[in-house]
C-alpha cells in the first residue's frame, strides 16, 4: 500500500494554532508519510526546534543531522551539520558531536574549517561554563575535559586547566589531579590527564589541600 501523501502546506495549516505536544505527535506522524524533500526538510527541522524549545537536544540533533544529509548546498549541510553538532553538545554527547563537526569540515572549505574548529570549541566552552555556574560538577568535569581536546589558546588552556584541578579536587578524582598537575608542571612531559570517566586502578585517597593549588601557579 502506497504511503499517504502530505504537502507543505497542509502542515504549516495544521501547525498555525496548535500547542507543541500536538506539534510534536504531528510532525513524527508527517516523517511516516510520503512527501518531496524540501517537505520532508520543513518537517525535519520545525520538528527539531519544537524539540530544542524543550530542551530535547539530543533528538533535536539527530533530526538537524537528519535535515543536513538531504539539503541540496555544501553551504546548507555544513550550516546543518554544525548546528546538530551544538543540540549534541547541549546534550552533553560528545561523541556525537565529534560525528557532526567532523561530517561538516570534511565538505569545508580551509576558511570555512578554522570556523568551524572556533564554534565547536565556543559551544564546549559555552555548555562547559554553564554547566559548572549551575554546580553540576561531574557533568561541567566532561565539558571541561572535552574542551581541553580543542585548539586553545595558551590562556584558554591554562584556565580549563585550572577549573579542572578545581574538579578533580572537589569530586576526589586524586589521580586525574595528580596527572594534570604534573603536566603543568612540565608541559615537555608527554603523561596527560586521562578522562575521569575512564576506570582506573584503585590507590588510596590523599586529601588535597587548598594550598596545594595555589602552590601550582605561584
Amino acid at each position: 500500500m502506497p504511503l499517504e501523501s502530505v504537502t507543505r502546506r497542509e502542515i504549516e495549516a495544521k501547525l498555525a494554532n496548535v500547542g507543541d505536544y500536538v506539534k510534536m505527535d504531528y510532525l513524527q506522524a508527517c516523517l511516516k508519510k510520503n512527501m518531496d524533500f524540501d517537505t520532508k526538510k520543513f518537517v525535519l527541522l520545525t520538528l527539531a526546534q519544537v524539540y530544542e524549545g524543550r530542551r530535547m537536544f539530543l533528538e533535536a540533533g539527530k533530526l538537524i543531522r537528519n535535515a543536513a544529509d538531504i539539503n541540496t548546498t555544501f553551504d546548507g549541510k555544513i550550516r546543518d551539520f554544525v548546528k546538530s553538532g551544538e543540540l549534541f553538545v547541549r546534550a552533553a554527547r560528545y561523541d556525537e558531536a565529534d560525528v557532526s563537526f567532523a561530517k561538516a569540515l570534511a565538505m569545508a572549505t580551509e576558511k570555512q574549517k578554522q570556523d568551524i574548529k572556533a564554534s565547536k570549541k565556543n559551544f564546549i566552552k559555552a555548555q562547559a561554563q554553564d554547566l559548572l555556574k549551575r554546580d553540576k560538577r561531574k557533568l561541567a568535569l566532561d565539558a571541561y575535559e572535552k574542551l581541553l581536546t580543542t585548539d586553545l589558546s595558551a590562556t584558554e588552556k591554562a584556565d580549563t586547566q585550572r577549573v579542572l584541578l578545581d574538579l578533580y579536587q572537589k569530586l576526589g578524582k586524586v589521580r586525574e589531579y595528580g596527572l594534570l598537575r604534573d603536566a603543568i608542571k612540565n608541559p615537555a612531559s608527554r603523561v596527560q590527564p586521562l578522562p575521569s570517566k575512564q576506570k582506573q586502578e584503585s590507590k588510596p585517597f590523599r586529601i588535597v589541600r587548598d594550598d596545594d593549588l595555589d602552590s601550582l601557579f605561584s
